[in-house]
């Protein structure tokens, strides 16, 4: 009987092996040698054992059952420290695998019984060798076993296969993504001006976000993301056993590889189907992307709750911050909703949403991450967040600082792609010429103005026809209706409301860069809604009042009709035309003046000197000129233009942006850009669609640039017309700097109109009332309506230098003429005089050779026998 030992030493090769623990305490057992593979029987009493049987051939039948059991494997630093060769009997150094002690098992027998022993099998009977239903039983399961291994190879084959199909799809299914992206329209600068979307989804890229928000989002939702490959089977096994411990669903095990397979699945149903093709999805994300396109893909598509998809978007919504201003805390606010974003919206389910948060928290803490959070600041964030509604959601709050712009935008992009739904295409990127500062201005200073206005009493509701409409009003009212039922039938097809805004107090305001065209901001209108959309600022058409007195004086003094010291006698004129018809144009106001300088006579804007101009420029002149300013093609001078000389009193109907366009002739020496917003659009891949060149944006048929004045026309006309803006009221809106510009008002106080410009802006401003019915009362004059809100606009503009202002340079192509003030010839030592400046080959007359003191007398006279 050996003593109590570990160590066991083989008679066959003497070679010592250390014995299994815990040690039996009674049995028999047989033993294998890992060296020379020569068993003995060893008798164990109470822990002690004794060889009681060499068996010389482990093929030798044995006549008893034994129990056996499997030392444990030497360790391997046991194995290196006792790291002589072992040899067999042969002499032959046996292999490291094989270099370890076995207990091994007898071969299964029926009929097998346990003692108290469980190290101990009970004896058999020897007899029983080869039970027929111990081979039957071997046979089931091996045959169950080749099944199940077919099986498995068949499945594993066929979901490989899966995955390689899959991943020539993955670029489609990122290309479905891309869908419903919101197309961003950014201004000069790249500054969001305003947004065009069904679905709210962000596009930051993965360098946008904080490093914190990432690390707080994979700690949450995927801890192994850079490690495994697509699946992670150990927090597979980890929640399945969780969930049965639970019985109940308590933990998932997807990661975020799988969670972006689902949301490109866009299947939300539990079936072993949809799980096993977010499975093969992910594998070929995995093989297809790096894992940082994969998490910054993730990152813009998860849905947050109330419209909002993507952490940019979330971002937004929740916080109105950008991604790098977040606090921690609110990084993981916003971490804990992919799980559940309505389960754990802090806005419907706040007590949900901190028990989330909380155990986030917690985990934190037993990772030893992130230990400074503060609580606080998260019961603060709901403290403010129960003052918004839980019903709320991301497409009441869209950005939009410019919605007649979107409109525009959105109906170019409709024309380009065809029969495509932008919307679905989605990711389209417009730049465009506006000022992001300037633009968000004007909204709010149109409506404070008018609704102030309104209060005074300046601005009032008149109707002012009574007489059965003219063609003009009844195409107009058929337009407006017609916009008007085609908004509803989009909007709300179950009311219609035709003249619904028509009686609303409306202003149009568009603002252009002179040297280039570009549109720099552009108000159309009333607040922008499904009754609203009509932009008149280009599709609005009305006649212009005395603001269009400026083109016909530049017309008039391009061609030599008149010059700029001339006098003009401002007196009553009667025409009589044909067929009986009579004219006679009046002045505002009903007075005349007499004899007056040709600048003083454009500073008052008197009507009758205004006809004298275009008499002298005569309807040839009229034609050739407002077919350079206005109609050079060819169809829209045909349908719009009318040369009566009642086109001196403004009746020709123009847009604002027209108008606008026209006065950029006068600080741009003599020429007109066509006007532009758009610069380019480029698809979500980044390829152009459309760039700025040959199109006609506008539609206004108009070439890409045309000279319509001389250079020295243009300088002549800036001098008058800097009088003519200091004198407009433009000052009582708070300007005080240098312009030119006209004021304009219509029949029945319909239209206020002013139109100005300074060498880097031309600003058309027009106020009235859509429904040609209605006029805004004796108060509502150019002067008095339209020029204070085109001053009150360039005021705060210069006052944040949100445009670089520049100066009138003096004139270089005109000539300055000393001209009497009496006669309007070149003045002698002895006349008034003042100066004017002249085209270069239209001096004036001269010298003056009147006696000024008679004249004087006569023309005293003369004006009393008018009057």
């Amino acid at each position: 009987m050996s003593a109590l030992s570990p160590k066991y030493l083989c008679p066959h090769c003497q070679k010592a092996s250390r014995l299994p623990e815990p040690i039996p305490k009674e049995g028999k057992f047989q033993l294998t040698c890992a060296h020379c593979a020569e068993k003995v029987v060893l008798n164990f009493v109470d822990y002690r054992f004794e060889i009681v049987q060499i068996l010389p051939s482990p093929k030798e039948d044995l006549k008893q059952a034994y129990q056996s059991f499997k030392i444990p494997v030497p360790s391997i630093s046991d194995s290196i420290k006792d790291s002589s060769p072992r040899k067999t009997p042969s002499g032959k150094p046996k292999p490291f695998f094989e270099k370890r002690v076995v207990w091994e098992k007898e071969p299964k027998k029926e009929n097998v019984k346990f003692n108290n022993n469980p190290f101990r099998l009970a004896r058999k009977n020897t007899n029983t060798r080869k039970n027929p239903s111990s081979f039957s039983y071997l046979r089931v399961a091996f045959t169950v076993t080749s099944i199940l291994l077919f099986l498995f190879i068949v499945s594993f084959s066929y979901f490989v296969a899966g995955v390689l199909a899959t991943k020539k799809e993955v670029p489609m299914y990122l290309e479905t993504l891309s869908k419903n992206i919101p197309t961003k329209i950014l201004d000069r600068n790249g500054q969001v001006v305003s947004e065009i979307f069904q679905k709210r989804t962000s596009t930051l890229s993965l360098q946008d976000y904080p490093e914190d928000m990432i690390s707080i989002l994979l700690n949450i939702e995927d801890q192994k993301f850079f490690f495994h490959g697509g699946i992670d089977y150990s927090a597979i096994l980890r929640a399945f056993f969780k969930n049965i411990i639970n019985l109940s669903y308590k933990q998932g095990a997807s990661t975020i590889t799988q969670q972006l397979a689902r949301i490109i699945l866009d299947d939300r149903r539990k079936s072993l189907n949809r799980k096993w093709r977010e499975a093969q999805l992910a594998f070929a994300l995995e093989s297809v992307l790096t894992k940082e396109q994969i998490l910054e893909t993730y990152m813009n598509h998860v849905y947050l709750g109330h419209g909002a998809f993507g952490f940019g978007e979330g971002i937004k919504f929740y916080f109105q911050k950008n991604p790098m201003e977040l606090s921690k805390e609110e990084m993981v606010l916003l971490a804990s909703l992919p799980s559940a974003p309505n389960k754990y919206s802090p806005l419907k389910n706040p007590e949900d949403s901190y028990t989330r948060v909380r155990a986030i928290l917690n985990m934190f803490r037993n990772r030893g991450i992130y230990p400074n959070l503060d609580r606080d600041k998260f019961v603060s964030f709901y403290h403010n967040l129960s003052t918004r509604s839980p019903n709320e959601t991301v497409f009441g709050s869209r950005h939009d600082i410019a919605p007649y712009v979107t409109e525009h935008v959105r109906a170019i992009l409709s024309s380009l792609e065809g029969e495509k739904n932008i919307y679905e295409s989605g990711g389209y990127t417009v730049e465009t010429t506006l000022d992001r500062n300037a633009q968000e201005l004007i909204g709010p200073i149109v409506r404070e103005y008018l609704s102030k206005n309104k209060r005074s009493g300046k601005i009032q509701k008149r109707r002012v026809r009574l007489k059965p409409e003219s063609p003009l009003d009844l195409a107009f009212r058929q337009k407006m209706e017609e916009i008007s039922i085609l908004n509803e039938m989009v909007w709300n097809p179950d009311h219609l409301d035709g003249d619904k805004d028509q009686s609303v107090i409306q202003a149009a305001i568009v603002g252009i860069q002179p040297n280039t065209g570009q549109v720099l901001f552009l108000h159309g209108g009333d607040e922008f809604n499904s009754s609203n959309q009509f932009n008149r600022v280009t599709q609005m058409r009305r006649q212009t009042g005395s603001s269009i007195k400026a083109v016909l004086y530049a017309s008039a003094i391009d061609s030599g009709s008149i010059h700029a010291g001339m006098r003009i006698l401002d007196a009553p004129l009667y025409y009589r035309g044909g067929g009986g018809k009579e004219w006679a144009p009046e002045n505002l106001g009903g007075s005349f003046d007499g004899e007056i300088s040709l600048r003083t006579a454009l500073v008052k804007s008197k009507n009758t000197a205004a006809v004298q101009v275009a008499e002298r420029l005569g309807s040839s002149g009229i034609e050739k000129y407002f077919t350079k300013f206005f109609f050079p093609n060819e169809t829209e001078k045909k349908n719009r233009f009318r040369g009566d000389l009642s086109l001196a009193l403004g009746t020709l109907e123009i847009s604002p942006l027209e108008m606008a366009s026209a006065f950029t002739s006068f600080v741009n020496q003599g020429t007109i850009k066509r006007p532009y917003l758009i610069q380019r659009i480029k698809n979500s891949k980044g390829n152009v669609l459309y760039e700025v060149g040959g199109s006609d944006e506008f539609k206004l048929k108009l070439p890409e640039e045309r000279q319509v004045i001389r250079p020295d026309t243009a300088e002549v006309m800036i001098s008058l017309l800097r009088d003519s803006g200091r004198a407009s009221g433009v000052r009582n809106g708070g300007y005080t700097g240098d312009l030119i510009g006209k004021t304009g008002t219509t029949n029945d106080y319909k239209d206020a109109w002013f139109v100005g410009a300074r060498p880097d802006l031309s600003l058309a401003v027009w106020v009235g009332y859509d429904n040609p019915k209605f006029g805004m009362g004796p108060s509502g004059l150019g002067g008095a309506v339209a020029a204070p809100l085109w001053g009150e606009i360039l005021a705060t503009i210069d006052k944040k230098s949100i445009l670089p202002k520049t100066q009138f340079s003096l004139p270089v192509y005109a000539k300055p003429y000393k001209i009497c003030t009496l006669s309007g010839k070149q003045a002698s030592p002895t006349c008034p005089n003042t100066q004017e400046l002249y085209l270069s080959d239209y001096p004036p007359e001269g010298p003056c050779t009147e006696d000024h003191k008679s004249t004087s007398s006569d023309h005293k006279d003369l004006m009393k026998g008018l009057y």
